[in-house]
């Protein structure tokens, strides 16, 4: 089933929200459902951020690393 990259988008993100509240609401710490739903709607947006800042980092970490021209450090100490 092809599924456009804005439903799978949407999807995903349902999911980390219902999964985040369910982890919320049954960690054992007793929080009401409706503490976890907020809570949820705050952790939902700020782990999205963390995975897309992940993987900007990580992206700028080879670019740079492909145009790095010097040898690093250790490199020189071996010649």
């Amino acid at each position: 089933m092809d599924l456009s990259k804005r439903t799978k988008s949407v999807s995903g993100v349902a999911a980390l929200y219902v999964l985040g509240v369910l982890v919320l609401r049954y960690a054992g710490s007793g929080t009401s459902w409706w503490v976890a739903l907020s809570a949820g709607a705050v952790v939902t947006p700020l782990a999205l951020w963390m995975g897309w800042l992940r993987s900007r980092l990580r992206e700028q970490a080879a670019e740079f690393g492909r145009r790095r021209t010097l040898p690093w450090p250790e490199e020189r100490r071996r010649r």
